[in-house]
């Protein structure tokens, strides 16, 4: 079996949204198989992790959170793990993320607090896409339609594509499939 990512909701998250992201995500990578996480209970963090003052949550921590609370699922190595949080979060540094990737312990956030409107699940899916990218051992990419573009502003984010350009997506098949 290839690599299985798995999308869980966290917080306000619709799980038709969640599906659709799921779906058009695995369409995406090659070997890949992309599911979300049939909630059983609606997940939330814990208020330690809110900066009040910022009004927003720490990446860094949701990431280490979300790796101890899904370890049995994600390990083996094989597994990685997407939390899509309905909230705004951040790392030392930024002013805001869409989201954080964390190769390391093979855990992402996705923050939706900012994509908000009519292009949510568009946004949604691209940064669930680049993250998982990060999360696989690619880097930013300077094709601006390219999904691995960095995005700084909404508009950079509905300016990208939701899939890798050829240079990106040949890295993937070797490092997903083994090929090349």
């Amino acid at each position: 079996m290839g690599v299985r990512v798995l999308l869980v909701a966290v917080g306000a998250i619709s799980v038709e949204m969640l599906s659709w992201v799921a779906r058009q995500a695995e369409e995406r990578f090659p070997g890949l198989d992309v599911r979300f996480l049939v909630p059983v209970w609606k997940e939330e963090l814990p208020l330690s992790f809110y900066d009040p003052a910022r009004m927003q949550y720490n990446a860094t921590l949701v990431n280490g959170f979300l790796y101890d609370r899904y370890r049995p699922l994600i390990e083996p190595r094989r597994r990685l793990l997407v939390g899509v949080v309905g909230a705004d979060g951040f790392v030392s540094g930024l002013n805001f993320v869409f989201g954080l990737a964390s190769p390391e312990i093979g855990v992402a956030s996705v923050y939706t607090a900012r994509m908000r409107g009519p292009r949510l699940w568009e946004r949604v899916l691209k940064v669930v896409v680049h993250e998982t990218g990060h999360l696989l051992g690619l880097g930013h990419c300077s094709d601006p339609r390219c999904v691995m573009r960095f995005s700084n502003s909404l508009m950079e984010l509905d300016e990208k594509g939701s899939r890798f350009c050829p240079r990106c997506l040949a890295r993937l098949r070797r490092v997903v499939l083994g090929e090349g």
